[in-house]
């Protein structure tokens, strides 16, 4: 098998039928297999999919246990010498995934290639990244910073605004798994996703480990894949403290794991503290946003 691609979905809904049509209507010119690893979805859309397509290996994990183990049993029961990892709401445009192929058939090198994500109108969500800095808490893609003010100096650094019209692969720090192949060799190399992450980070920290493992990690502009993740979020009337603690939980790991290692590490108690007191800040925010905001507006 050429190319195993693994899709970890939890209640996907319309998304996840969304992204396997989009994978057969532009498949890669390989021999490939779709493995669909279900986190205990309760919504349907795991059947329906499975039913549609016949060929599409599925395993079903009967209760969420996160990205990151269910992507590892997709990993584990793949036998592509590329392994794509595809979130359930995006959307694979013409030549995507073959660009992938040829980009790391053509860099020995690279471990790891990430496609260019854009929103539903094709605008670019900035995920070619320069590697994670305690800064980037302040100068991130989703910071407030970078929101009101985004072509900020620091922001625009971390976020590689100097390659935004590049055309040929280029080297960066991490992409996200919502679209990121992997060499098998590589894979072999550095391992799976990190355990200890749930979702959030454990991209970064998979392509810090690749790097460590002696390969590159590749962007590939001419790859494009549409990433439905706004659409997600508008299903929820408020974001989840669950997942606000998760993606600052993983922030921490990520920054302990490469940035500040060793029991007694003080600059580890300084980010624990500082990303803790920033996840319950936007936590209350949002609960008052919710309370006072949304539900006046409701009448």
């Amino acid at each position: 098998m050429d190319l195993s691609i693994i899709i970890v979905n939890y209640n996907g809904g319309q998304l996840l039928d969304n992204c396997i049509e989009s994978i057969y209507r532009h498949p890669p010119g390989v021999n490939f297999e779709v493995i669909l690893v279900d986190n205990g979805s309760t919504d349907g859309s795991y059947a329906r999919v499975c039913a549609q397509y016949p060929a599409i290996r599925g395993i079903a994990e009967g209760e969420n246990l996160g990205l990151s183990r269910a992507f590892n049993h997709g990993l584990q029961a793949a036998s592509g010498r590329y392994l794509l990892s595809l979130d359930s709401d995006t959307r694979v445009l013409p030549g995507a995934i073959q660009q992938l192929i040829d980009t790391l058939d053509a860099w020995p090198q690279a471990g790891i290639a990430g496609s260019l994500l854009l929103n539903p109108d094709h605008s670019l969500q900035r995920t070619f990244r320069r590697r994670p800095s305690a800064i980037n808490a302040i100068f991130g893609r989703r910071s407030l910073i970078t929101r009101l003010w985004p072509r900020n100096p620091l922001s625009a650094r971390y976020l590689m605004e100097e390659k935004v019209e590049a055309v040929e692969p280029f080297a960066v720090g991490w992409v996200s798994t919502a679209a990121l192949m992997i060499t098998r060799q590589a894979y072999e190399d550095a391992g799976g996703l990190d355990e200890d992450f749930f979702v959030y980070w454990v991209d970064a920290d998979w392509c810090e480990r690749v790097k460590r493992a002696g390969y590159a990690i590749v962007a590939v502009p001419a790859s494009r894949v549409i990433h439905d993740e706004n659409l997600k979020a508008k299903r929820r009337a408020r974001k989840s403290t669950k997942m606000i603690r998760d993606f600052h939980r993983g922030a921490f790991l990520y920054y302990r794991k490469n940035h500040a290692p060793g029991l007694l590490n003080p600059m580890a108690m300084i980010a624990w503290l500082g990303l803790t007191l920033r996840a319950e800040l936007l936590i209350f925010s949002d609960y008052l946003y919710h309370r006072f905001v949304v539900s006046r507006a409701r009448g």
